[in-house]
C-alpha cells in the first residue's frame, strides 16, 4: 500500500484489513511516498501495522512506487490499494483465503468499489475493484499513473459480492487537484510514448462530464494512434477510445458525425457488448429523428448486448470499466417503451411494427421495468384482439406450467384502466383464451361470472386470499351472494390497503355504480374491520367527486362516516373515537366530525353544523371541495329561509291591516276567520294575541 498524507483515513484503511493480517498468513508492506519530514503522521501510524516500511522518493510515477513495494513481497497473492480506500468487511476475503479450493483455482478477485462524490459519503459511483490477484515472478506495474499490473495471465476471476471497497479520494477540491496532477503526468508520458493506449484512455476518461474536453482528447488520441498505424480493432483500449469519441458526439448532439463513426465501428467490431454501447448512443436522441426502421435496428443490437452479458453470467461493469453503465436491462426495456410510443405516433400500421418488437423482446431477462413493457404489450394485443400474441406473452411467463404473478398483475393493471363495457367484454374474452395454471388467472377469468360457493372453494388452492392481484375475489363473492370474509381475515393491513386501492380504482371507472356495489357488500358481508375499510374507501371516492349530485352525495356521506367509525372502533380505543382525539389519523377524525355535522344538519341545527364542517375541513384538507359544496348548500338554504320569512312577514302585515279594518267595520266574525289563517302562516307573530282579543270584543 502507498502511504501519503491521508491521516484522516489511513488508520481506517489499516483497521479494515487487520483481521485479514491476523487470520491469514500474510504481510503488510507500506510504501512511504512522502518521507518522515513531510509526513502528516500517516507513516507513524503505518509503523504500528506494517511488517515492512519501504521508503520511496516520489518522482511522479505510481508504477515505480508500487514496484518498490512489490520487490519486497514474498506472497503468492497481492492486494494493492491506497490510503484513501478501505474494505467494508474483510470477512469474505478471509473466507476466500481459508479455502484452498478457491485460492488455488482462481487467480483474481473482483468486487465493487463505492467512489464517493460527496463529503457525506451518501452519493457514490460504483466501479469494479480488481486489485487482488495471484502474482508470478516477473509481475510488475507499468504506467506512471492509473498503473496496471502486468505479466499475469488471468484465467479465472472470482466475483466477491459480499463486500466492497470504500473510496474517498475524489471528493471536493481533492478531485480537481488529483485530476490536474494526473493530467500532467499523462501528458508527460504520452510525449515520450504516444502509442500508450492505456494512458490515452485514462486521459479521455479523466475529462469526466466535460463533453468538449472528452471529445478533444479522444479525437487527439485517435489521430495520433492512426498516424502511427496503431488503430487495431482487436485491442479493447482502441475500441473504448473510439467509443469515447462517439459518446462525445452523442452528448454534443453531433448526430451526423455520430452516424458516420457508428457505421465504421459496427463494420469492425463484432463483440455484442461494445456494439450495444454504440447502439445506446444512437438511441440517446429523439427516436422521431431516426424513424421506426433505424430505431428497431439499434434496439435489436442493444438486445444482443444485454443477452450477451446474461449468457456469460457477467454484469455490464465486468465487461467494461468505462462503459459498463451504458448496457443495462432497465435501459433496454425503456427503449422498447419509447419504440412503442414512436410506432403509435408515426406509423399507420403501428400495431404490426409493435407486434414484431413484442416477438423479439428477450422476455427471459428480468428487470423491474419489464412489467411496464409487458403491460403495454398486453394492452396493444388485447385492443387488436390478437389471441396469438396474448398466448405468446403468457407462454413466456409460465414456469412448470404455472403462470407468474407478474403476468397476472399486468393483466390487472389493464383491467383497472378499462372504462367502457365493450372494452371490458373484449378483455374478458381475451383472457379466457389463456390456458395456464394459476389461482390468480382463474379469479381474473371469473371476475364477472356466476360462481357458486362450492365452485369457488373447489377451484382455488387452500389459503388463497384477496391479496393483490386477487382483489377480484371480493367482486366474485359479493355478486354471487357469498361472504368474502374467509379470503381477507389473514391478510396484512398493507396488502389489504393495496387490494382495496385496486378495487376502488376499478369501481371509479363506473362511479354511479358505487352506491349499489357498496349496498350489495353490506348485504352479504358481516361487519368486520376489512369490510368497513373497503366500504369507507369506496364511498369516499364517490362523495369526493364533484360530478356527483349533492343529494346522492349526502346519502352516501352518512354511510361513509358510519363505515369509518365502525372501522376505527375496531382498531382504536372507543373513548378516542368518541372525542375525535388528535391521536387518531386525520381521516378518522374527519369522518367523526363530519358525521356529527351531518346529524346536526338533519336536526336543523345549522349554526352548529357549520362549526363542525369547518373543523372537519381543517383536519382533512382533501375534503375541501366536498365541505365547500355542503356549506354553500346550507348558506343557500338559509338565504331561502330568510327570503321566505321576509315574504311571510310582508304578507302577514297586509293581512293584519285587513283584520283591523274589518274589526273597525264591525265584521268581527270575518276578521276572526282571517286571523285563524294568519296563525297558520306566522304562528310566532306577537301581534296575533292582541288581534284575537279585538275580534272577541
Amino acid at each position: 500500500m502507498l502511504v501519503s498524507n491521508r491521516i484522516d483515513t489511513v488508520e481506517k484503511c489499516f483497521e479494515s484489513f487487520r483481521p485479514l493480517l491476523e487470520q491469514i498468513p500474510s504481510e503488510f508492506i507500506a510504501v512511504d511516498t512522502v518521507g518522515d519530514e513531510k509526513s502528516d503522521g500517516s507513516v507513524d501510524v503505518a509503523r504500528k501495522y506494517a511488517d515492512k516500511i519501504v521508503h520511496f522518493e516520489w518522482c511522479d510515477d505510481f508504477a515505480a512506487a508500487r514496484n518498490a513495494g512489490l520487490k519486497e513481497a514474498r506472497g503468492k497473492w497481492l492486494i494493492y490499494l491506497d490510503d484513501d480506500e478501505w474494505f467494508d468487511d474483510a470477512g469474505p476475503l478471509i473466507d476466500f483465503f481459508s479455502k484452498p479450493e478457491l485460492y488455488e483455482n482462481y487467480d483474481r478477485i473482483s468486487m465493487m468499489e463505492h467512489s464517493y462524490t460527496s463529503a457525506s459519503q451518501i452519493d457514490y459511483v460504483s466501479n469494479k475493484f480488481s486489485r487482488i490477484s495471484a502474482i508470478v515472478p516477473g509481475s510488475k506495474f507499468v504506467d506512471p499513473v492509473h498503473e496496471l499490473l502486468k505479466g499475469i495471465v488471468y484465467r479465472n476471476e472470482y466475483y466477491l459480492k459480499e463486500t466492497f471497497v470504500h473510496h474517498v479520494g475524489y471528493i471536493g477540491k481533492l478531485s480537481n487537484k488529483k485530476a490536474k496532477r494526473n493530467q500532467q503526468i499523462m501528458n508527460k508520458e504520452l510525449e515520450k510514448n504516444p502509442g500508450n493506449f492505456h494512458l490515452w484512455l485514462q486521459q479521455i476518461a479523466g475529462a469526466g462530464d466535460d463533453e468538449k474536453e472528452m471529445l478533444k482528447f479522444s479525437e487527439r488520441a485517435i489521430s495520433t494512434l492512426k498516424s502511427r498505424e496503431l488503430d487495431d480493432w482487436n485491442i479493447t483500449d482502441w475500441i473504448e477510445i473510439f467509443l469515447y469519441r462517439m459518446r462525445g458526439y452523442a452528448r454534443l448532439k453531433m448526430w451526423s458525425d455520430l452516424d458516420v463513426n457508428v457505421d465504421v465501428f459496427l463494420e469492425h467490431v463484432k463483440n455484442p457488448f461494445f456494439r450495444g454501447v454504440a447502439a445506446k448512443f444512437e438511441l440517446s436522441r429523439d427516436l422521431n429523428e431516426i424513424g421506426i426502421e433505424k430505431a428497431s435496428k439499434w434496439i435489436h443490437i442493444y438486445f444482443d448486448a444485454v443477452e450477451y452479458c446474461e449468457k456469460n453470467n457477467r454484469n455490464s461493469e465486468e465487461m467494461s470499466y468505462f462503459f459498463g453503465h451504458d448496457i443495462s436491462k432497465d435501459t433496454m426495456y425503456d427503449a422498447v417503451e419509447m419504440y412503442f410510443n414512436l410506432c403509435s405516433k408515426e406509423s399507420q400500421d403501428a400495431y404490426e411494427e409493435i407486434k414484431k418488437m413484442i416477438l423479439d423482446v428477450p422476455w427471459n431477462i428480468f428487470d423491474e421495468k419489464r412489467s411496464n413493457v409487458l403491460a403495454s404489450s398486453l394492452k396493444y394485443a388485447i385492443n387488436e384482439e390478437d389471441n396469438a400474441i396474448v398466448e405468446f406473452l403468457s407462454e413466456n411467463f409460465v414456469t412448470d406450467g404455472i403462470l407468474s404473478d407478474e403476468f397476472v398483475k399486468q393483466l390487472d393493471r389493464i383491467d383497472i384502466g378499462i372504462e367502457s363495457d365493450t372494452a371490458q367484454e373484449k378483455f374478458d374474452q381475451m383472457i379466457e383464451m389463456i390456458d395456464a395454471k394459476s389461482d390468480s388467472l382463474w379469479i381474473k377469468q371469473h371476475a364477472r361470472k356466476e360462481v357458486s360457493d362450492d365452485e369457488l372453494k373447489n377451484s382455488l388452492c387452500d389459503g388463497i386470499t384477496f391479496k393483490y392481484p386477487n382483489e377480484d375475489l371480493i367482486r366474485i363473492c359479493v355478486e354471487n351472494g357469498h361472504s368474502p370474509q374467509r379470503y381477507v381475515e389473514n391478510v396484512s393491513f398493507e396488502d389489504v390497503s393495496k387490494s382495496v386501492s385496486a378495487i376502488v380504482t376499478k369501481e371509479s371507472m363506473h362511479l354511479d355504480g358505487i352506491p349499489g356495489f357498496a349496498s350489495r357488500i353490506e348485504s352479504v358481508w358481516e361487519s368486520t374491520v376489512q369490510r368497513n375499510y373497503l366500504l369507507a374507501n369506496l364511498r369516499k371516492r364517490y362523495i369526493f367527486q364533484e360530478s356527483m349530485a349533492l343529494s346522492k352525495v349526502m346519502d352516501e356521506s352518512e354511510k361513509y362516516c358510519q363505515n369509518m367509525l365502525e372501522y376505527a372502533n375496531n382498531i382504536y380505543l372507543p373513548e378516542l373515537c368518541d372525542s375525535a382525539s388528535e391521536l387518531l389519523p386525520s381521516e378518522v377524525r374527519f369522518a367523526i366530525l363530519f358525521g356529527k355535522a351531518l346529524k346536526l344538519k338533519k336536526d336543523n341545527h345549522l349554526k352548529e353544523c357549520l362549526t363542525y364542517l369547518q373543523e372537519a375541513l381543517e383536519v382533512f384538507k382533501y375534503s375541501e371541495s366536498l365541505i365547500k359544496r355542503i356549506i354553500q348548500s346550507i348558506e343557500l338554504e338559509q338565504r331561502k329561509r330568510v327570503a321566505v320569512n321576509n315574504e311571510m312577514a310582508r304578507l302577514g302585515n297586509q293581512v293584519k291591516s285587513q283584520i283591523v279594518a274589518l274589526i273597525s267595520q264591525g265584521q268581527n266574525e270575518v276578521a276572526a276567520g282571517l286571523l285563524n289563517e294568519l296563525k297558520q302562516i306566522t304562528p310566532e307573530d306577537p301581534d296575533l294575541a292582541t288581534l284575537e282579543k279585538l275580534c272577541q270584543s
